[in-house]
Parts: C-alpha cells; sequence; structure tokens
C-alpha cells in the first residue's frame, strides 16, 4: 500500500504542477528550539555571550529572502564574486572525477545556481544521478530546488536536515546507502559554508564519514594572499559595505526575538588568526543607553545591557597554506586545486590585501600515507599538490 501511494504521488508531482513541494524533513523543532534560545540567552553567568549559531541564521522566510536578494548584490563582494567565477573555477576541477558516474548531494545548496551548473556538467556522465539537495531551511529548499525540480523530475530529493550535526550526518550517510548502494557520490560544501562554522576542524572530521574512498568532496571558500593589518582590515571593510547583507546578518534576530532591528547597530570586526586565515566577527551592539528587555523564542524575557553584543556573524578567509593544514589535518586529499585573486585584485588598490576564492576536489583515505611533495616540506603538510594560480 506505502509503495502504491508514493507511486501515484510521484506521478502526480511529475505532472509539472508548480503548487507542490515534497522534502524529507530531518530536523526535530524542539532541538532547533532549545539550541536557539541557549545561544540567546549567553554563555556567561551574568548573560555575556550572547549569539545566533550559524545554522540558525539561515531559517526562516526572511533570513531567507535576505539571503536570495545579497547574493546578487554587487557591492557584497564574497558572494557576487564567487556566483561570477564559480563557472570558471569549477570547469577547472571538473577533469578530477574521471570517469566515474556520481550521484550528487549537495550539503546547503543555497541559491542553487551553484548545484545547477555543477548538475548540467555531470548529467551528460550520468543522466539517471540523482540529486540530493540538503539545507537547514525548508524555505531554501524550496525556492533553491525549484527550477531543477523542473528539469530532473523524480530524481531531485531535497531534504531538510542540519548538517553541522554530527547524528544528522550519521542518518544522512545511512539514507544514501540505501538510495544509491555503492554508486560513488559527489558531496559539496560551497558558498565558503566552511568558514561559518566555530569549529570547521571538528566539522570537517565530522563530514568525514559521509565520505567512503569512492567518493568526492568539492569545497569552496574565500582566500586572502595575507594575513597582514592591511588585509585585517580590508576583510571586515568589505563587509560593512553592503546594506542588503547588513539586512541578511541581522534577519534571524529580527525574527527570532522581539527587537527591532537597526543596522546601525551593526559592527564588524576582524584579526588575523597566524598566518592560517583571517577571522571576521558581527556583532550587534545595544547603543540605545540603557538595557532593553529582550524577547526570545519561547516567551521568556531576559535583559541585554547597553553596550552588550550578540554576535550574529562567523566568517572567515583563509591563506592557501591555512587550508591545506586544516584539510591534512581530517585527512582530506587534494585532487584538484584552483583559484581566482582576478575580482579581488581589480577591487583592492593595495595587492597585500587581495582576496579571492578557491575551489577544490578532495577525497578521504585516512589509511593512505601519500609521500610529501616539495610543497609539502615547505608548509609541512604531507602529500599535498602545489596551488596553481586561476
Amino acid at each position: 500500500m506505502t509503495e502504491g501511494l508514493l507511486s501515484r504521488l510521484e506521478s502526480s508531482l511529475a505532472k509539472g504542477w508548480g503548487r507542490w513541494s515534497l522534502n524529507l524533513d530531518g530536523e526535530d523543532p524542539r532541538d532547533f528550539l532549545f539550541d536557539l534560545v541557549r545561544g540567546l540567552k549567553g554563555s556567561g553567568p551574568d548573560g555575556s555571550g550572547k549569539r545566533i549559531e550559524n545554522r540558525f541564521r539561515y531559517v526562516g522566510l526572511g533570513p531567507t529572502l535576505a539571503w536570495l536578494l545579497v547574493c546578487r548584490d554587487p557591492s557584497y563582494p564574497v558572494m557576487y564574486d564567487s556566483i561570477e567565477s564559480f563557472s570558471r573555477l569549477w570547469d577547472a576541477c571538473l577533469p578530477a572525477l574521471g570517469d566515474a558516474k556520481y550521484h550528487y548531494v549537495s550539503l546547503g545548496l543555497g541559491t542553487g545556481d551553484k548545484d545547477r551548473h555543477v548538475l548540467d556538467r555531470m548529467l551528460p556522465e550520468n543522466p539517471d544521478l540523482l540529486y540530493v539537495a540538503t539545507d537547514i531551511s525548508g524555505q531554501m529548499l524550496r525556492l533553491g530546488t525549484a527550477e531543477t525540480l523542473r528539469r530532473m523530475p523524480g530524481r531531485v530529493l531535497p531534504v531538510e536536515l542540519d548538517f553541522e550535526d554530527g547524528s544528522a550526518i550519521e542518518s544522512l550517510r545511512a539514507l544514501l546507502d540505501d538510495l544509491v548502494g555503492t554508486d560513488p557520490i559527489l558531496f559539496s560544501l560551497l558558498g565558503s559554508s566552511l568558514a561559518n562554522i566555530e569549529d570547521e576542524s571538528a566539522f570537517l572530521s565530522r563530514l568525514t564519514h559521509l565520505l567512503r574512498p569512492q567518493d568526492r568532496l568539492a569545497l569552496e571558500v574565500a582566500i586572502t594572499r595575507n594575513t597582514d593589518p592591511a588585509s585585517v582590515r580590508a576583510a571586515a571593510e568589505e563587509r560593512a559595505g553592503s546594506r542588503l547583507y547588513n539586512e541578511f546578518v541581522t534577519a534571524a534576530l529580527g525574527m527570532y526575538t522581539d527587537l527591532t532591528i537597526d543596522t546601525n547597530w551593526l559592527r564588524f570586526t576582524s584579526s588575523a588568526e597566524g598566518d592560517d586565515q583571517i577571522r571576521v566577527e558581527g556583532s550587534y551592539v545595544n547603543h540605545s543607553g540603557q538595557t532593553i528587555t529582550l524577547m526570545l523564542p519561547n516567551r521568556e524575557t531576559i535583559p541585554y545591557r547597553a553596550g552588550e553584543s550578540i554576535e550574529v556573524l562567523l566568517g572567515r578567509k583563509y591563506t592557501p597554506q591555512g587550508l591545506r593544514r586544516l584539510l591534512s589535518n581530517c585527512h582530506l586529499n587534494e585532487l584538484a586545486y584552483e583559484e581566482d585573486f582576478d575580482q579581488a585584485t581589480r577591487r583592492n588598490s593595495q595587492d597585500s590585501a587581495a582576496f579571492g576564492l578557491a575551489m577544490m576536489v578532495l577525497g578521504h583515505e585516512p589509511h593512505a600515507a601519500p609521500p610529501p611533495t616539495a610543497l609539502g616540506r615547505v608548509w609541512g603538510v604531507p602529500g599535498q599538490q602545489p596551488a596553481r594560480n586561476g
């Protein structure tokens, strides 16, 4: 009876009716509410350390629409340049996949533009591929997969899932095993999503549980040539330059509390973490001069004191050597690497502050011990290949 119902439902959806959207929901709203409230209440005994974690910043209609707008905003170069250069970077990395027929699993599909380009390149090799689009935002899934559902009816599976959660990763792996067996899978983590996660090393280690020897991971990150003071300042300044981006950064705070958002209260700071990366944080600071009673999603109220901040953003720009050290520590092997500094170089008058984008194809073989290359000996990273300027 169940198989008959699913078959009839699939047949109905394949008629092209645009109203309906079908996806798997792997999230427990109770956990979502608990973690969101806990972050907003702060981690210190005095309520300090208030924050909205990365995985909550995209959930809900307001943040979703704000993100769709900012991705088309030329005054926010991180995403605008990423979309502009993605096709060239991906096409340069594509030969690393070889002749295998991959299915495609997107971890955080966003607008869906990049996934459509990846699928356009993969479909000629595997017309029967399955596309699994995952995101913690149901609204993002609906909008980001709409066009692909029309192109590939019956072969698109949207999954509402928090892939930062280790148990969700294990569940996703089990689901994929049932769906495609031993067929190889290309996973993707695009749009510099890695840079937004607090403990990216722990996250990457959990993510490797998805990867079998025949699988691959496509990774896109924002990069920087240097971590000198000029570059550190520029990393914060580029975030502040877009009105639409500022509205996105504060959208979740406005949606899940009763604050009336004033983007003039948003402050961006940046710092160098050795020669590995530049860390950028966005904070919403109470500049009212008085304590505000802040209502949380569970209707509890807490004091939001004058001068107190709520973290609403975390981002990073990696140096190529810092990125490689991070990946090597997680036993991820570099199969392809392309970078593009052209857009940033034209924008910044100082070459030392130039930013760019990197695209990589990675494999996971934790027991392999590749011989060190000349580049690996210089950076202390075994088995890595030299970067090629895109």
